[in-house]
Order: structure tokens, then C-alpha cells, then sequence
């Protein structure tokens, strides 16, 4: 450390007191399980090798024990998929593809295009 800063006790330029920067922060539990299900492995579909997430690979195996009887794989997939069917619906609800002031913009803007059209490219508030 003492190597590292100049007469005046001031760090040298391009160094600092703390090379090695903050510590990250520690990983949860939470955090560890999403990059295990996103982590990607290969699995042999009927005769092909395909590269499919965990995740995906858990949800198949769950809906094929629900399709052989299982009654809690059955009850499990059905409300998973509910739950999934009834999130995608809401984020369709929540965002319109446009409001009513945005439809109000845009009948603006084009009418403001037709008439540099009319006028033969001239945009008569360009002069004002």
C-alpha cells in the first residue's frame, strides 16, 4: 500500500486503495435454482438430439406422469397451467397495443402528412 501512493499520501493515477474492487454479493437460494432449471443439456427426442432447458425438460416429465394416471401430476399440471394461461391473459390486458391518446397522435400525425403531400412537400408550419 505505501508503494502505491505518491508523497502527498494521494493514490498514484490508475491506481487504487481497493484493487480488487467491492465483494459481490452472495447468491440466494432463489438465484441458484433459476441458473440450475435455465441450465442446458441434450436429450434424445424420437431418435434426435435436442438441446432443452431443464425447466422444460421437468415440465414434460410432469405433463407425460399426468397423461398415465398420476393423480398429483394431473392436479399439479392442471393448475400450473392455469396459473400460466391465466398470467398470459393479464399481460395482454395490461399493455394495449395503443390507447386513445395514441390514437389521437397518430390521426394527427397523418393528417399532417397528407397535407405536406397536398402541398406538394412544403410543411406550412416549418415557415411559421
Amino acid at each position: 500500500m505505501i508503494d502505491e501512493r505518491d508523497n502527498g499520501g494521494r493514490f498514484r493515477s490508475g491506481l487504487s486503495g481497493n484493487p480488487q474492487g467491492r465483494p459481490r454479493k452472495s447468491r440466494g437460494v432463489d438465484a441458484a435454482v433459476t441458473r440450475a432449471v435455465q441450465e442446458p443439456v441434450t436429450v434424445t427426442e424420437h431418435g434426435q438430439r435436442k438441446r432443452k432447458t431443464k425447466l422444460e425438460i421437468a415440465a414434460t416429465q410432469l405433463a407425460n406422469k399426468g397423461a398415465s394416471g398420476d393423480p398429483r401430476a394431473i392436479k399439479l399440471t392442471f393448475d400450473l397451467a392455469r396459473k400460466a394461461e391465466e398470467s398470459a391473459a393479464a399481460d395482454i390486458i395490461r399493455s394495449p397495443i395503443m390507447t386513445q391518446s395514441d390514437h389521437a397522435i397518430a390521426a394527427r400525425v397523418i393528417a399532417r402528412l397528407k397535407l405536406i403531400i397536398q402541398t406538394g412537400g412544403e410543411d406550412e408550419q416549418a415557415h411559421d
